[in-house]
Protein backbone atom coordinates (compact mmCIF):
# COMPACT_ATOMS: atom_id res chain seq x y z
CA UNK A 1 0.00 0.00 0.00
CA UNK A 2 3.30 2.14 0.05
CA UNK A 3 3.65 4.93 -2.61
CA UNK A 4 6.88 6.56 -3.04
CA UNK A 5 7.21 9.18 -5.63
CA UNK A 6 5.88 12.26 -7.33
CA UNK A 7 4.02 15.57 -6.29
CA UNK A 8 0.17 15.48 -6.39
CA UNK A 9 -2.10 18.07 -6.45
CA UNK A 10 -5.48 16.60 -5.54
CA UNK A 11 -7.19 19.01 -8.37
CA UNK A 12 -5.22 17.89 -10.98
CA UNK A 13 -7.09 15.40 -13.68
CA UNK A 14 -4.64 15.42 -15.67
CA UNK A 15 -0.63 15.28 -16.19
CA UNK A 16 0.57 17.69 -13.13
CA UNK A 17 3.54 19.96 -12.84
CA UNK A 18 5.79 17.25 -12.07
CA UNK A 19 5.14 14.82 -15.06
CA UNK A 20 5.13 17.91 -17.52
CA UNK A 21 8.11 18.01 -19.88
CA UNK A 22 8.48 21.65 -18.76
CA UNK A 23 8.54 23.46 -21.85
CA UNK A 24 10.68 26.83 -22.06
CA UNK A 25 9.24 30.38 -22.12
CA UNK A 26 10.29 33.19 -24.40
CA UNK A 27 8.74 35.38 -21.86
CA UNK A 28 11.78 37.89 -20.92
CA UNK A 29 12.20 38.32 -17.14
CA UNK A 30 13.73 41.22 -14.48
CA UNK A 31 17.50 40.20 -13.89
CA UNK A 32 16.48 41.71 -10.32
CA UNK A 33 13.69 39.62 -9.01
CA UNK A 34 14.16 37.70 -6.25
CA UNK A 35 15.26 33.92 -6.42
CA UNK A 36 11.64 33.01 -4.44
CA UNK A 37 10.30 34.35 -8.03
CA UNK A 38 8.47 30.97 -9.74
CA UNK A 39 9.15 28.92 -6.54
CA UNK A 40 5.81 27.12 -4.95
CA UNK A 41 6.07 24.70 -1.52
CA UNK A 42 4.35 23.02 0.87
CA UNK A 43 4.38 20.83 3.99
CA UNK A 44 2.50 17.40 2.93
CA UNK A 45 0.77 15.06 5.91
CA UNK A 46 -1.09 12.36 5.42
CA UNK A 47 -2.47 9.49 7.97
CA UNK A 48 -3.89 6.27 5.80
CA UNK A 49 -5.27 3.43 7.97
CA UNK A 50 -6.22 0.23 6.08
CA UNK A 51 -8.82 -2.55 6.94
CA UNK A 52 -8.32 -6.15 6.06
CA UNK A 53 -11.84 -7.68 6.39
CA UNK A 54 -10.96 -11.19 5.57
CA UNK A 55 -7.95 -11.34 8.36
CA UNK A 56 -9.36 -8.77 10.91
CA UNK A 57 -6.02 -6.80 10.96
CA UNK A 58 -5.48 -3.04 10.90
CA UNK A 59 -2.72 -1.50 9.43
CA UNK A 60 -1.25 2.02 8.85
CA UNK A 61 1.16 4.56 7.18
CA UNK A 62 1.81 8.13 8.61
CA UNK A 63 3.80 10.58 5.67
CA UNK A 64 5.15 13.86 6.79
CA UNK A 65 6.60 15.50 4.06
CA UNK A 66 8.07 18.85 1.86
CA UNK A 67 7.39 19.60 -1.34
CA UNK A 68 9.06 22.26 -3.35
CA UNK A 69 8.59 23.34 -7.28
CA UNK A 70 10.82 25.54 -8.56
CA UNK A 71 11.39 27.44 -12.09
CA UNK A 72 14.11 28.97 -13.11
CA UNK A 73 14.04 31.94 -15.24
CA UNK A 74 16.72 33.55 -17.02
CA UNK A 75 17.06 36.51 -19.72
CA UNK A 76 15.54 34.43 -22.37
CA UNK A 77 12.71 32.35 -21.01
CA UNK A 78 12.84 29.19 -18.38
CA UNK A 79 16.02 27.10 -18.47
CA UNK A 80 15.21 24.40 -15.68
CA UNK A 81 12.86 22.98 -12.84
CA UNK A 82 13.78 21.83 -9.85
CA UNK A 83 10.98 19.04 -7.98
CA UNK A 84 12.38 18.44 -4.20
CA UNK A 85 10.26 16.23 -2.43
CA UNK A 86 11.62 14.49 0.77
CA UNK A 87 9.23 12.32 2.82
CA UNK A 88 9.56 10.93 6.24
CA UNK A 89 7.31 7.53 6.49
CA UNK A 90 6.33 5.46 9.36
CA UNK A 91 4.45 2.19 8.63
CA UNK A 92 2.90 0.25 11.46
CA UNK A 93 2.14 -3.07 10.88
CA UNK A 94 2.37 -2.93 7.09
CA UNK A 95 2.14 -6.33 5.22
CA UNK A 96 4.90 -6.80 2.35
CA UNK A 97 6.80 -3.46 2.34
CA UNK A 98 9.52 -2.48 0.49
CA UNK A 99 12.97 -3.64 0.61
CA UNK A 100 14.09 -0.68 1.75
CA UNK A 101 12.20 -0.83 5.18
CA UNK A 102 13.48 -3.06 7.84
CA UNK A 103 9.83 -4.37 8.52
CA UNK A 104 6.57 -3.33 8.79
CA UNK A 105 7.08 -1.12 11.69
CA UNK A 106 9.76 1.31 10.29
CA UNK A 107 10.44 4.58 9.76
CA UNK A 108 12.10 5.52 6.43
CA UNK A 109 13.26 8.83 4.82
CA UNK A 110 11.97 8.71 1.18
CA UNK A 111 11.94 9.82 -1.86
CA UNK A 112 9.18 10.86 -4.16
CA UNK A 113 11.07 13.33 -6.87
CA UNK A 114 14.29 15.00 -6.46
CA UNK A 115 15.16 16.25 -9.76
CA UNK A 116 15.98 18.87 -11.77
CA UNK A 117 15.37 18.89 -15.62
CA UNK A 118 17.09 21.08 -17.98
CA UNK A 119 14.98 22.92 -20.43
CA UNK A 120 17.27 25.19 -22.25
CA UNK A 121 18.02 23.54 -25.13
CA UNK A 122 15.36 23.13 -27.39
CA UNK A 123 12.55 25.18 -26.31
CA UNK A 124 10.89 21.93 -24.57
CA UNK A 125 11.42 19.78 -27.29
CA UNK A 126 14.66 18.45 -26.02
CA UNK A 127 15.15 18.70 -22.28
CA UNK A 128 17.58 16.70 -19.81
CA UNK A 129 16.35 15.27 -16.04
CA UNK A 130 19.10 14.22 -13.63
CA UNK A 131 17.81 12.33 -10.14
CA UNK A 132 15.23 10.92 -8.68
CA UNK A 133 12.09 10.65 -10.94
CA UNK A 134 9.26 8.10 -11.68
CA UNK A 135 9.65 5.61 -14.12
CA UNK A 136 8.51 6.40 -17.39
CA UNK A 137 5.71 3.58 -18.66
CA UNK A 138 2.14 3.41 -18.72
CA UNK A 139 -0.69 5.43 -17.54
CA UNK A 140 1.63 6.93 -14.81
CA UNK A 141 3.63 9.15 -16.99
CA UNK A 142 0.73 11.92 -17.16
CA UNK A 143 -1.15 11.01 -14.31
CA UNK A 144 -0.25 11.71 -10.90
CA UNK A 145 -1.12 9.43 -8.28
CA UNK A 146 1.67 9.70 -5.56
CA UNK A 147 0.27 10.23 -2.14
CA UNK A 148 -3.16 8.90 -3.06
CA UNK A 149 -4.84 6.00 -2.40
CA UNK A 150 -5.71 4.48 -6.38
CA UNK A 151 -2.71 4.03 -7.96
CA UNK A 152 -2.01 2.32 -10.77
CA UNK A 153 0.17 -1.03 -12.12
CA UNK A 154 3.94 0.21 -11.31
CA UNK A 155 3.82 -3.12 -9.17
CA UNK A 156 4.01 -4.97 -11.84
CA UNK A 157 7.55 -3.78 -12.61
CA UNK A 158 8.48 -3.84 -8.35
CA UNK A 159 9.49 -0.10 -8.98
CA UNK A 160 7.81 3.14 -9.61
CA UNK A 161 10.17 6.05 -9.15
CA UNK A 162 14.37 5.70 -9.28
CA UNK A 163 17.67 7.65 -9.53
CA UNK A 164 18.62 8.21 -12.95
CA UNK A 165 18.80 10.69 -16.33
CA UNK A 166 16.40 10.86 -18.59
CA UNK A 167 15.70 12.80 -21.84
CA UNK A 168 12.70 14.08 -22.44
CA UNK A 169 10.52 17.10 -24.31
CA UNK A 170 7.10 18.02 -26.44
CA UNK A 171 7.64 17.10 -30.15
CA UNK A 172 4.38 18.43 -32.17
CA UNK A 173 2.72 15.04 -31.99
CA UNK A 174 4.77 13.33 -29.73
CA UNK A 175 5.45 13.46 -26.41
CA UNK A 176 8.52 11.31 -24.74
CA UNK A 177 10.72 10.44 -22.12
CA UNK A 178 13.85 8.27 -22.40
CA UNK A 179 15.66 7.04 -19.25
CA UNK A 180 18.81 4.94 -17.16
CA UNK A 181 18.48 4.57 -13.85
CA UNK A 182 19.69 2.69 -11.07
CA UNK A 183 17.27 -0.20 -10.45
CA UNK A 184 17.13 0.45 -6.94
CA UNK A 185 13.86 2.47 -5.84
CA UNK A 186 15.06 4.65 -3.43
CA UNK A 187 18.47 4.44 -2.31
CA UNK A 188 21.46 4.41 -4.72
CA UNK A 189 22.81 1.28 -4.02
CA UNK A 190 25.93 -0.47 -5.54
CA UNK A 191 25.04 -3.79 -5.27
CA UNK A 192 24.18 -6.45 -7.77
CA UNK A 193 24.52 -3.86 -10.18
CA UNK A 194 20.70 -3.36 -11.07
CA UNK A 195 19.71 -1.39 -14.21
CA UNK A 196 16.72 -0.04 -15.57
CA UNK A 197 16.21 1.33 -19.34
CA UNK A 198 12.54 2.41 -19.98
CA UNK A 199 10.83 4.50 -21.79
CA UNK A 200 7.21 5.84 -22.86
CA UNK A 201 6.11 7.76 -26.55
CA UNK A 202 2.78 9.08 -26.60
CA UNK A 203 0.59 11.74 -28.18
CA UNK A 204 0.19 14.89 -26.80
CA UNK A 205 -0.69 15.00 -22.91
CA UNK A 206 -3.37 18.11 -23.71
CA UNK A 207 -5.65 16.15 -25.78
CA UNK A 208 -9.05 14.71 -25.12
CA UNK A 209 -7.51 11.21 -26.21
CA UNK A 210 -3.83 10.17 -25.53
CA UNK A 211 -2.32 7.10 -26.37
CA UNK A 212 1.08 6.05 -25.55
CA UNK A 213 3.94 3.05 -25.70
CA UNK A 214 6.24 1.72 -23.23
CA UNK A 215 8.97 -0.65 -22.41
CA UNK A 216 11.09 -1.45 -19.30
CA UNK A 217 13.83 -3.87 -19.51
CA UNK A 218 16.55 -4.26 -16.63
CA UNK A 219 17.02 -6.03 -13.12
CA UNK A 220 15.38 -4.35 -10.60
CA UNK A 221 16.87 -4.68 -6.69
CA UNK A 222 14.29 -6.45 -4.35
CA UNK A 223 15.85 -6.81 -1.36
CA UNK A 224 19.48 -8.15 -1.59
CA UNK A 225 18.64 -9.96 -5.01
CA UNK A 226 17.86 -8.58 -8.80
CA UNK A 227 15.12 -10.06 -10.42
CA UNK A 228 15.04 -9.57 -14.09
CA UNK A 229 11.96 -8.09 -15.40
CA UNK A 230 11.17 -7.28 -19.63
CA UNK A 231 8.26 -5.72 -20.30
CA UNK A 232 6.07 -3.60 -23.21
CA UNK A 233 2.80 -1.56 -22.63
CA UNK A 234 0.10 0.26 -24.35
CA UNK A 235 -1.85 2.93 -22.41
CA UNK A 236 -5.13 4.87 -23.97
CA UNK A 237 -6.67 7.38 -22.10
CA UNK A 238 -9.84 9.13 -23.17
CA UNK A 239 -11.41 12.74 -21.12
CA UNK A 240 -15.33 13.65 -22.24
CA UNK A 241 -16.52 16.26 -20.28
CA UNK A 242 -16.16 15.62 -16.50
CA UNK A 243 -15.14 11.86 -17.52
CA UNK A 244 -11.96 10.01 -17.57
CA UNK A 245 -11.76 6.93 -19.07
CA UNK A 246 -8.47 4.84 -18.57
CA UNK A 247 -6.63 1.65 -20.08
CA UNK A 248 -3.41 -0.14 -19.95
CA UNK A 249 -2.02 -3.43 -21.23
CA UNK A 250 1.26 -4.63 -20.74
CA UNK A 251 3.07 -7.99 -20.87
CA UNK A 252 6.30 -9.53 -20.49
CA UNK A 253 8.56 -11.46 -18.14
CA UNK A 254 9.24 -11.36 -14.44
CA UNK A 255 12.28 -13.37 -13.36
CA UNK A 256 11.79 -15.82 -16.85
CA UNK A 257 7.96 -15.83 -16.11
CA UNK A 258 5.39 -14.91 -18.91
CA UNK A 259 3.31 -12.10 -17.47
CA UNK A 260 0.27 -9.83 -19.00
CA UNK A 261 -1.66 -7.52 -16.86
CA UNK A 262 -4.64 -5.51 -18.14
CA UNK A 263 -6.00 -2.43 -16.20
CA UNK A 264 -9.23 -0.24 -16.90
CA UNK A 265 -10.78 2.80 -15.29
CA UNK A 266 -13.72 4.75 -15.29
CA UNK A 267 -14.20 8.07 -13.30
CA UNK A 268 -16.19 11.23 -12.55
CA UNK A 269 -15.17 15.03 -11.41
CA UNK A 270 -17.89 17.54 -9.94
CA UNK A 271 -17.69 20.50 -11.86
CA UNK A 272 -15.38 22.08 -9.07
CA UNK A 273 -13.41 19.05 -8.91
CA UNK A 274 -13.50 18.64 -5.39
CA UNK A 275 -15.23 15.14 -5.77
CA UNK A 276 -13.36 12.26 -7.36
CA UNK A 277 -15.13 9.17 -7.96
CA UNK A 278 -13.53 6.25 -9.30
CA UNK A 279 -13.65 2.29 -10.12
CA UNK A 280 -10.78 0.43 -10.83
CA UNK A 281 -9.91 -3.32 -12.27
CA UNK A 282 -6.92 -5.13 -12.71
CA UNK A 283 -6.55 -8.63 -13.87
CA UNK A 284 -2.93 -10.29 -14.24
CA UNK A 285 -2.19 -13.56 -15.61
CA UNK A 286 1.29 -15.54 -15.02
CA UNK A 287 2.62 -18.51 -16.96
CA UNK A 288 3.92 -20.91 -13.87
CA UNK A 289 5.04 -24.48 -14.18
CA UNK A 290 3.67 -24.16 -18.19
CA UNK A 291 0.21 -23.25 -16.20
CA UNK A 292 -1.49 -20.05 -16.85
CA UNK A 293 -2.50 -18.27 -13.30
CA UNK A 294 -5.16 -15.27 -13.13
CA UNK A 295 -6.00 -12.68 -10.66
CA UNK A 296 -8.24 -9.92 -10.32
CA UNK A 297 -9.16 -7.55 -8.51
CA UNK A 298 -11.95 -4.64 -8.16
CA UNK A 299 -11.59 -1.36 -6.42
CA UNK A 300 -13.92 1.74 -5.83
CA UNK A 301 -12.44 5.04 -3.85
CA UNK A 302 -13.60 8.39 -3.44
CA UNK A 303 -11.22 11.45 -3.42
CA UNK A 304 -12.88 14.52 -1.26
CA UNK A 305 -11.57 18.02 -1.20
CA UNK A 306 -13.55 19.47 1.20
CA UNK A 307 -11.27 22.11 2.05
CA UNK A 308 -8.42 23.78 0.36
CA UNK A 309 -5.72 22.19 2.13
CA UNK A 310 -7.44 19.39 3.38
CA UNK A 311 -8.59 16.24 1.43
CA UNK A 312 -10.55 12.59 2.72
CA UNK A 313 -10.05 9.66 0.74
CA UNK A 314 -11.66 6.12 1.10
CA UNK A 315 -10.90 2.86 -1.14
CA UNK A 316 -12.38 -0.35 -0.78
CA UNK A 317 -10.64 -3.23 -2.79
CA UNK A 318 -11.49 -6.76 -3.14
CA UNK A 319 -9.02 -9.37 -4.83
CA UNK A 320 -11.29 -12.05 -6.31
CA UNK A 321 -8.45 -14.24 -7.41
CA UNK A 322 -4.81 -13.97 -6.59
CA UNK A 323 -2.05 -15.66 -8.91
CA UNK A 324 0.75 -15.92 -5.95
CA UNK A 325 -1.58 -18.67 -4.56
CA UNK A 326 -2.38 -16.51 -1.03
CA UNK A 327 -5.50 -15.99 0.52
CA UNK A 328 -7.73 -13.04 -1.73
CA UNK A 329 -8.11 -9.97 0.37
CA UNK A 330 -10.83 -7.84 1.04
CA UNK A 331 -9.73 -3.90 2.42
CA UNK A 332 -10.82 -0.86 3.28
CA UNK A 333 -8.11 2.09 3.36
CA UNK A 334 -8.83 5.53 4.32
CA UNK A 335 -6.87 8.62 4.27
CA UNK A 336 -6.69 12.08 5.38
CA UNK A 337 -4.14 14.57 3.65
CA UNK A 338 -3.08 17.39 4.34
CA UNK A 339 -1.05 20.21 2.28
CA UNK A 340 -0.12 23.20 4.39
Amino acid sequence: MLCVSAWADSNSNRTSLTHQNDVSSTVRIDKNESFLKNTRWAIDVSTRQIRNLEADEWYSQDVYGFDLHKVFTGPNGDYGTLVFQPYLVHLNNIPNPPFFFDDGNDWELTWRIANFNYTGLGHGKFNVRIGHFEIPFGLEQNIDTNGTLRQYSFSNRGIKADWGASINGNLNKLDYELALTRGSSNEFLDRDDPYILSGRIGTPSHKNTIYGFSYFYGDVLAGTQTIRRKQLGLDIAHYYKQWEFLSELSGGENSDIEVLNWLGEISWRNLFESVHLYTQTKTSLSKINNKWEDGFSLSVGIDWKFHKQLSLGSQVTHEFDNPTGSNADLTAAFQLRARI
